[in-house]
């Protein structure tokens, strides 16, 4: 039987190759590869980013500890460094502009969020009373977490800035909190979400009205979510075939090379395209839980449940979304959206669950 890094290594250059193959599909109108740029930027994140695990994998996990502290600053400095100067598009302000190249820095705060939260709840615990408990368990890992989430949804974010939130309960569990202690922050955040609200944009409310009932706005903030359950629905058993997507090639699916690339796949491969893909994901995820649950070290055990959380909460989310069963937040499908500060983000956390395994074997 194979290692586990060789599993992993196996199964996310399938999900590579898949999404590259549904990339250049989504990028034909009619038969016509419309966007040769767009695929050719992505392969060389894909490239850059195996470069990247690589590299990261010779790096002992246990230099995070130390360097989680520097990594927060610098994504804190650089959301505000992108709330000043931030290019602005399709009316966010999520993104810093390099040389041509655009980079997120909401992507890199996931990286900073997780590995600050696994140092904080690594910390033993003593024997407290519930309330000082709290405090220290769950209000100070979640003060630095805070700042970051206010930074991400100010730009606006909504589905970045709730995976922060996501990952905080999940690592909540996988530290062993006290389900009293979580209950109870989840009813604090419960009182400030009416006041979240009113902070919302008109058009994330109607994401969130439309999902009650796309049919309200079918050609508005309904068409999306319409369009993409019946390129879905229209891939029945086998799919219709590669580069044969009506409602791809048609271009009736707006964002499909990016969050909606699920529909692409989809109707392309059907029902049984989709059970394979999704039986890779579960390897994966079931592969990173089984190397949590072997480590002693808590804070290589940390990281790992972090891990395994931000690549279940996107997967779960992006899917459920595109089937119209959560509202549409706009977040990328893993390993297979296009975009380069999410692609090179996993493979530096692929490196880092690399090099766990290469330590602890």
């Amino acid at each position: 039987m194979f290692r586990k890094d060789y599993q992993i290594v196996l199964i996310v250059l399938v999900l590579n190759f898949m999404g590259l193959i549904s990339l250049y599909s989504s990028l034909h109108q009619g038969g016509e590869f419309t966007g040769r740029c767009i695929f050719l930027k992505q392969v060389l994140w894909v490239v850059l980013g195996w470069v990247m695990a690589i590299f990261i994998s010779f790096i002992n996990y246990r230099v995070f500890f130390d360097l989680s502290i520097w990594l927060y600053f610098i994504s804190l400095f650089l959301l505000v460094v992108v709330a000043i100067l931030g290019k602005i598009q399709m009316g966010a302000q999520r993104w810093l502009e390099l040389g041509g190249l655009t980079f997120q820095p909401s992507e890199f705060a996931k990286l900073s969020g997780l590995l600050i939260l696994s140092r904080f709840l690594s910390e033993k615990r003593r024997e407290v009373s519930f309330l000082k408990g709290f405090f220290k368990e769950i209000i100070i890992p979640f003060f630095p977490l805070a700042f970051l989430f206010i930074a991400i949804f100010i730009q606006p974010d909504l589905g970045t800035s709730l995976i922060l939130i996501f990952l905080f309960l999940f690592m909540l569990v996988g530290a062993g909190v006290e389900k009293k202690k979580i209950l109870l922050f989840l009813l604090i955040i419960g009182i400030f979400i009416p006041v979240g609200w009113n902070f919302l944009k008109d058009y994330q409310k109607e994401r969130l009205s439309v999902f009650i009932n796309p049919d309200s706005d079918p050609l508005g903030a309904g068409y999306t979510i319409i369009q993409s359950k019946i390129a879905i629905g229209s891939g029945r058993l086998l799919g219709k075939g590669f580069l044969s997507g009506t409602q791809n090639q048609l271009n009736f699916i707006p964002a499909r090379h990016t969050d909606f690339i699920f529909t692409v796949f989809a109707e392309e491969w059907g029902f049984l395209g989709c059970i394979f893909l999704l039986s890779l994901y579960y390897l994966l995820l079931k592969i990173i839980l089984d190397i949590a649950n072997k480590l002693q070290d808590r804070f290589s055990y940390l990281i790992c449940i972090g891990i395994f959380s931000l690549f279940f909460i996107h997967l779960f989310i992006n899917i459920s979304m595109v089937m119209g069963l959560l509202p549409v937040v706009g977040l990328p499908l893993l390993f297979f959206s296009y975009g380069g500060t999410y692609t090179i983000i996993n493979f530096i956390l692929i490196g880092i669950l690399l090099n766990i395994i290469k330590t602890h074997s």
